[in-house]
């Protein structure tokens, strides 16, 4: 048992420094130190210029970009607030429940007309509290503000 894992230690070590020389030797990182020798510059008043124009326009599209985005963020900002403002206006609609329709019915057409937010919210809302069996067929005025139980009461001919 101890010789087997001697053994095994020793194949670790051997595996790990050819690693070791291969990697450092032979991979190419260690290639493109040895490649990339020291370039020799001269400074002249062309290059000074150059890097001169190269930093302006570099700093001219840094601007650019913070003007970009600053407006890109007003813009999402009036956006948003013209959501909130078309959110907050009461809608009315007339909900007509025909003869036989289920009541899943009636909350499919109150999200698509954006009274509620959910219908199948609103459907499992009068099944858990008994409204389901209630509801009767006729046009029923309803608003955006209302609760559900007062949709429910509504449609229910229940008050």
């Amino acid at each position: 048992m101890k010789q087997s894992l001697r053994m095994l230690a020793l194949g670790f070590l051997i595996s790990a420094v050819l690693l070791l020389v291969f990697d450092t030797f032979f991979s190419s990182s260690a290639q493109a130190e040895k490649s990339a020798e020291p370039e020799k510059t001269t400074t002249t008043k062309a290059d000074d210029s150059s890097y001169k124009k190269k930093y302006e326009d570099l700093l001219a599209s840094q601007e650019l970009a913070k003007s970009q985005a600053a407006e890109a963020q007003k813009a999402a900002a009036a956006k948003k607030k013209a959501e909130e403002e078309k959110a907050k206006q009461v809608k009315k609609f007339t909900l007509v429940i025909k003869k036989g329709d289920p009541s899943s019915k009636a909350g499919n057409e109150l999200q698509a007309a954006g009274i509620i937010k959910s219908g199948s919210d609103f459907d499992k809302f009068l099944r858990a509290n008994g409204y389901e069996k209630y509801v009767r067929d006729g046009a029923y005025n309803v608003n955006s503000t209302m609760t559900a139980d007062q949709i429910a009461k509504i449609i229910t001919h229940k008050n």
